[in-house]
């Protein structure tokens, strides 16, 4: 890679290492929005491909042959939908992606200070996000906006990423930098966004399997994700099966909120990938995914 950009890292993790705790807010942009990264326990930093590495490093989108859209969808808890919807295409040397997260929590129940009702209210989390990859690098700015019950937060961040093949080796290495900006701010109440610092490698061990493994630091959260996964495909002519699994530690307790296995399989066919995964999310339970990706 680059010297500069190893150098811009550097500073950053070391920026990461000195930082305090405090509040973060947006926690739905921690949250996979790519059912085949999520059955290898959300191992992205280096193995995120195509349209759908814009949520986890940007620099994955100049892997792009040609243009790409790509929809997914879990039912989060407590019946909230998590959605994400991108398209992205090479533009000459560079590849363009575009983006929307949504977190979609419905019409909740208001109660008044005797526990009556007192009609309903509705709150969502989105992001609208617009990335490049170019050369092994990328970025991505992204505009967060929150609502509850009316009352509204809105802010921007950037997310920064670099990947590499080493030269002679089955290897790729990714750096990635995810929701730099100021914060959400409610009312009077200003929250950090969830930054993080993130590296990884893939390593082909096998024609047709491949071994993914990521360090993720969570600045504010001071704490750090370690996530292993793995993807076995096999092709025949035109179409193709995957299975994937995965193990997600938060530092070494085993106890934070991405631990535990991880599953999925995926559907290759006509220029498209159907993906399912099965992922532990927040400590509360599992959380299925499907995502369609399309080639055109």
């Amino acid at each position: 890679m680059n010297k500069n950009i190893l150098k811009i890292f550097s500073l950053l993790i070391l920026a990461a290492a000195a930082a305090q705790a405090a509040p973060t807010g947006a926690q739905f942009l921690k949250i996979d929005t790519d059912a085949r990264l999520s059955g290898m326990a959300s191992a992205g930093a280096a193995s995120a491909l195509g349209v759908n590495a814009l949520n986890y490093n940007p620099a994955g989108l100049s892997a792009m042959q040609g243009p790409e859209a790509a929809f997914s969808h879990s039912r989060w808890l407590m019946d909230s939908n998590h959605d994400f919807i991108g398209f992205g295409l090479p533009v000459k040397k560079f590849s363009l992606g575009m983006g929307i997260t949504r977190l979609s929590n419905g019409k909740m129940e208001g109660r008044a200070e005797d526990g009556s009702a007192a009609g309903g209210y509705s709150a969502y989390d989105q992001a609208v996000s617009l990335g490049f990859g170019y050369k092994g690098v990328g970025g991505a700015v992204k505009y967060i906006q929150s609502s509850i019950a009316g009352v509204r937060a809105e802010t921007f961040a950037v997310d920064l990423g670099a990947r590499r093949r080493l030269s002679g080796l089955p290897v790729t290495l990714g750096l990635g930098v995810q929701n730099l900006g100021r914060g959400m701010k409610y009312l009077s109440q200003r929250d950090n966004l969830p930054l993080s610092v993130n590296a990884g490698l893939t390593f082909a061990v096998l024609p047709g399997m491949g071994l993914a493994l990521d360090v993720k630091r969570l600045v504010y959260d001071r704490q750090t994700v370690f996530s292993a996964g793995t993807e076995h495909t096999m092709l025949m002519g035109g179409a193709g099966f995957a299975l994937r699994g995965g193990y997600g530690l938060s530092g070494l307790s085993g106890n934070g909120d991405k631990g535990g296995f991880s599953a999925g399989a995926g559907i290759m066919a006509l220029g498209a990938e159907l993906d399912y995964a099965v992922a532990p999310e927040t400590g509360l339970g599992s959380v299925q995914r499907v995502t369609l990706k399309k080639a055109f």
